[in-house]
Order: C-alpha cells, then sequence, then structure tokens
C-alpha cells in the first residue's frame, strides 16, 4: 500500500512540477511577445524562456532564438545579435546538425570578435571546438578548445576552463589518449565542484567513468557511472542520465555480461528516442548493435547500427560513422553477404584512416605541445611582470622612505640649527649686556675706587695735619702777646677749613664696606676666622694703598700694619712665593 502511496506521490509531485514550469513558460512567452514593453526586458524574458526550452524541446527553443535575432537585428543591438546566433546554433548541436551549428556558432563568433567581448568569446571559442569535435576534425576542435582555455585562465573564469578541459578529455578519449583524457576530465570534475555547478557533475562522473572503462577499470569505471546516473536522476536530467546508461552498457559489453548491456542501452534508447535526443541515440544504437552482435543477433544489430550510421552521416559525427561501419561489416560478415561487408569494410577504413591518420595524430601533438609550452611562457611573463611590479613598488617604497627620512633630517637639523643660532644670538647678547654691565660696574668701581682712595688719602692728610696741629700748640704754648693770639686767629681759621678726622673716617667705613660686601663675602666663605679688621685689610690692600695710608686709616703706626699683614697670608694659606695684593685681586 505505501509503495503505491509514494507512486501517487511523486506522480502528483512531477505533474505540479511540470505544471510550474509550464506556467512560467507561458508568463516568459506573454512578456517576450508584448511589443508594449521595453525591449531589454523583452530580450531577458526570451533568452529565459530559450533556456527553459532547451533541455525539452530544441526544436521551440529554436523558434524562439530565431525571434530574438529579429529583435536585436531591429534594434541593431549587436552583442543581442551574438547571442541568438549562439542559441540557435545550441539547439542544432542539441539535436545532433552540427554543420548548422557550426554555422551559427560562426556567425556569433565573428560578432563577439567585432565587439572584442573577451568573455563571450570564451564560450564562443568553446562551442566551435565542440562542433569541430563532433565532426571528428580533432585538429581543429583542439586549437578552438585550447584557445578557449588560455582566454579562460586569463579572465580567471573557472566555468569556461571546466568546459574547455572537459572537452578536451573527449578529444584524446577519442584518439584512444586514455591518461590526458583522464587528467582532463578530472581537472574539469574539480572545477564544477568547486563552483557547485551540481548540475553538469552527471557529465563529468560519465566521462571519468568512461576512461576507466578504456583503461579496464571496471569497479572504477561502474563506480563512477552510476555516480552520474544518482545525481541526473535527482536533478531529473533525462539526457545525463541516458548518456550514463548507454556507457554502463558498453562497460558490462566489454567485460561480456551481456545480458547487463542490453539492459542498460535499451533503457537508453527507450527514453533517448522519447526525448528526441538524436546524437545520443546514435551512439546507445551502435554500442546497442554490438551486444547484438555478441548474442549473435545479427539482424537486430544490423538495425540498430544502419539506424546510426544515416543518425551519424546527417550529423557528420565521423567516430559514429566509424563505429557504426565496424558493427555493419561484422554483421554481414557473419550472415555471409560478403559484399555489403566488403562496403563497409572500405566504409571503416576511410573514417578509420581520416580520424587517425599519423600527421593528424602529430598535429594533435604539435599543438599540445604548443599550448604548453606557451602556457609556460605565459606564467614565467606573468611571474617575470609581477617581479618587476614587486620591484618597483619595493624600489618606490625605499626611496620614498629616503625621501621621508631625508626631509625628516632636513627638517631636524634646520630647527636645530636655527634653535644653536638663536642660542648663540642670546647668548652674544648676554654677552653683550654682561659686558656693558660689567664696564658700567667696573667704571662705577673704578669711581668709588677713586673716590675711597682719594678719601683715604685725605683722612692720612687730615691725621698727618692733626699731628702737626699738636706741635703747633706745644709751640703756642710757649708764645704770648699779640703773636700768640694772631697765631691762634690763623689756627682757628685753619681748623674750621678742615674736616675732622672722626666724620671722614666714619663716612670712609662705611662706603668701603658697601663696596666690598660681595668682597667679604667671598673671603668669608672660602677663608674660615678672619676678623672685621682682616677684611678690610684685605680691601685696602685691594686698593693699592700703602702700608702708611692703611697706618693712618687704622690709627696704627706701620710696623703693626705689616705685622697684621704677615698674620693675614697666614690666615689666607698663602706660600712665601705668593704675592698678597696680586691674590686679593683674583676675589
Amino acid at each position: 500500500m505505501n509503495r503505491y502511496v509514494m507512486v501517487i506521490v511523486l506522480l502528483c509531485g512531477t505533474i505540479l512540477f511540470v505544471s510550474g514550469q509550464q506556467s512560467r513558460r507561458d508568463s516568459l512567452k506573454t512578456i517576450f511577445q508584448d511589443i508594449q514593453r521595453s525591449d531589454s526586458s523583452r530580450y531577458e524574458a526570451g533568452k529565459q524562456l530559450v533556456r527553459l526550452q532547451l533541455p525539452v524541446n530544441p526544436d521551440s527553443a529554436r523558434a524562439v532564438s530565431t525571434l530574438l535575432l529579429s529583435l536585436a537585428k531591429q534594434v541593431g543591438n549587436k552583442s543581442w545579435e551574438a547571442n541568438a546566433y549562439k542559441w540557435i546554433g545550441i539547439t542544432y548541436a542539441e539535436q545532433g546538425h552540427f554543420p548548422k551549428a557550426y554555422e551559427y556558432f560562426f556567425s556569433s563568433h565573428e560578432l563577439f570578435q567585432a565587439l572584442d567581448d573577451q568573455s563571450a568569446l570564451v564560450t564562443s571559442f568553446n562551442n566551435l571546438g565542440t562542433v569541430f569535435y563532433e565532426m571528428g576534425n580533432y585538429a581543429r576542435a583542439q586549437d578552438h578548445l585550447l584557445q578557449s582555455l588560455k582566454m579562460a585562465e586569463t579572465l580567471n573564469d573557472d566555468n569556461a576552463a571546466s568546459r574547455a578541459y572537459n572537452n578536451l578529455g573527449n578529444i584524446h578519449s577519442d584518439l584512444k589518449n586514455n591518461e590526458k583524457a583522464l587528467e582532463y576530465y578530472q581537472k574539469s570534475l574539480r572545477l564544477k565542484e568547486k563552483l557547485g555547478h551540481k548540475n553538469r557533475l552527471p557529465a563529468a562522473y560519465n566521462n571519468i567513468g568512461v576512461i576507466h572503462t578504456e583503461l579496464r577499470h571496471h569497479e572504477l569505471a561502474v563506480q563512477q557511472l552510476e555516480k552520474s546516473v544518482a545525481i541526473a536522476q535527482e536533478l531529473e536530467d533525462k539526457r545525463s542520465m541516458t548518456r550514463a546508461f548507454s556507457n554502463l552498457g558498453v562497460e558490462f559489453l566489454r567485460n561480456g555480461n551481456y545480458g547487463q548491456a542490453a539492459h542498460f542501452l535499451n533503457k537508453s534508447v527507450a527514453i533517448k528516442t522519447a526525448i528526441k535526443d538524436v546524437d545520443g541515440l546514435a551512439y546507445a544504437l551502435v554500442y546497442r548493435g554490438k551486444v547484438f552482435l555478441e548474442l549473435q543477433q545479427f539482424t537486430a544489430a544490423r538495425t540498430d547500427c544502419l539506424q546510426a550510421w544515416e543518425m551519424a552521416k546527417t550529423a557528420r559525427a565521423l567516430n559514429l560513422q566509424k563505429e557504426a561501419c565496424d558493427c555493419l561489416r561484422l554483421s554481414y560478415e557473419a550472415t555471409g553477404d560478403f559484399k555489403n561487408a566488403y562496403t563497409y569494410t572500405q566504409y571503416y577504413t576511410r573514417l578509420k584512416d581520416s580520424l587517425f591518420n599519423k600527421e593528424k595524430t602529430q598535429e594533435i601533438t604539435r599543438a599540445e605541445m604548443n599550448y604548453q609550452f606557451e602556457k609556460k611562457q605565459l606564467a614565467d611573463s606573468i611571474k617575470y611582470h609581477q617581479q618587476q611590479a614587486a620591484q618597483q613598488v619595493a624600489y618606490e617604497r625605499n626611496l620614498n622612505k629616503q625621501h621621508r627620512k631625508f626631509y625628516i633630517t632636513l627638517i631636524v637639523s634646520l630647527g636645530v640649527i636655527g634653535l644653536l643660532a638663536f642660542l648663540y644670538w642670546k647668548y652674544r647678547q648676554h654677552l653683550k649686556l654682561e659686558k656693558v654691565e660689567n664696564q658700567l660696574l667696573n667704571s662705577e668701581i673704578e669711581f668709588k675706587k677713586k673716590d675711597l682712595t682719594t678719601l683715604a688719602v685725605n683722612i692720612s692728610n687730615n691725621q698727618e695735619w692733626a699731628e702737626s696741629l699738636a706741635v703747633r700748640l706745644e709751640s703756642l704754648k710757649a708764645a704770648s702777646g699779640r703773636k700768640r693770639q694772631k697765631e691762634l686767629e690763623l689756627l682757628e681759621a685753619e681748623i674750621k677749613n678742615k674736616i675732622w678726622v672722626d666724620r671722614d673716617s666714619d663716612d670712609f667705613y662705611q662706603k668701603i664696606d658697601a663696596l666690598s660686601s660681595a668682597f667679604y663675602n667671598k673671603l668669608n666663605k672660602r677663608f674660615k676666622g678672619l676678623t672685621k679688621t682682616d677684611v678690610r685689610l684685605c680691601s685696602f690692600i685691594k686698593l693699592d694703598l700703602n702700608t702708611k695710608q692703611i697706618a693712618t686709616l687704622q690709627n696704627i703706626n706701620p710696623a703693626s700694619v705689616k705685622m697684621s699683614r704677615n698674620r693675614l697670608r697666614k690666615k689666607l694659606n698663602l706660600s712665601p712665593e705668593q704675592d698678597l695684593t696680586e691674590f686679593l685681586r683674583t676675589f
């Protein structure tokens, strides 16, 4: 019961899906046919409609593509026109009409070249290469595919590179270069997985499975082909599913399991006939014919191979023609029809020579070597330019760094020089000011020194005068009469004109103490135990007063001054050779 429920659910789901797809197609068709809409809206709707119809009905897709072409020419948009040609070419390629496909692909390619549309040219070269491959022109196919691959690698277009790798693998597969084919197929698969293109994985696994068949890796071949079937069924991709069925049939055929081979090939033929996959149908018929040969069902074998032969001729698929001729040759030989056997043997030989002559094989190898050489040159060139660019950038960075260092050093140097110049100027100004102040101070000191010296001399003179006055007073004691009176009057007048010694002395000591205060402080700091009399004596000596003058100022005899000088020398710790006056002038 559960099984029936599941079938009903799946059937309903399929109906809903088909209904949804039909609804979307109707919506796009309405937009595309609405001339009131903008040209770009109509073009986009038509393009999406082509993509929806292509897997299920290539004829309908071609009809819409033809209308797209008319719209593009009417608008004068060359890019739209080139794409319309491309879509028409794809519809013919899907049906196995490769000469027609080439015609439209070539028209598209010329327009893309005129537009210099590098991205579109990558796909265009790939399409042309695929058509040449299907028509058996492997050399031209490889030229176009390698060109597509080089451009894809330059543009970092992994999608286009994946297609080119796959199609190059097809060429080497047909030429029995199985290891090289496997290498290309695996590169293509890695890129598809990286891009997340699940819808393209069935074809990738299918191709790898085919190569393992050629390499007699039975388990690996079945494993890869079953992966292809599983993903195709999940995606409801009947075309890919039938391709994998065909190749499973071939794998079991080569391993002698004719029952399994017939099972898968029958399924492939039935579905391909239903979906009108002409190209794939010819392949399935050829190998089903070979299964019939092994089962000795020669009439059935001949029927399948004749049908495949006609399809392959229409499509100009030389490789399929060759396989069909081989099948027909063997079937006619088995039934004793040697005339027809000979005829198809000649066809087979000519086709084999056409496909695999030595010159073509060398051309393929040479093209492959040229591609590898050019790729290496390109890589070396890119690496060289990258190194040059990196060196240039490093040089410019270093130069900029040096310039920055130079300018910073220059600015700092100028700042330092400016600061030093300012400090030097301030220092010179200070020296000038100090010099002026010293000059003024020296002048003042000299003036005061002269004043004090004069004062000291006056005091000394007054003292001498006072001594002489005492002598005169003694003589007056002995005088009498008018002489005495007259002498007294003269003495009184002289005394009035003199400054008293005590008053001058007080004034002198006040001035000398004021002038010599800094000098006194220096002496007292450096030498302990100096008395006031000692520091005054130092001032007198510094003023260049002689012993007699100093004795008069201090009201002592000259001998006492000499003794005071000797005591002072000891207090100042002077050696006998040192001059006391010169020493005191250093303060």
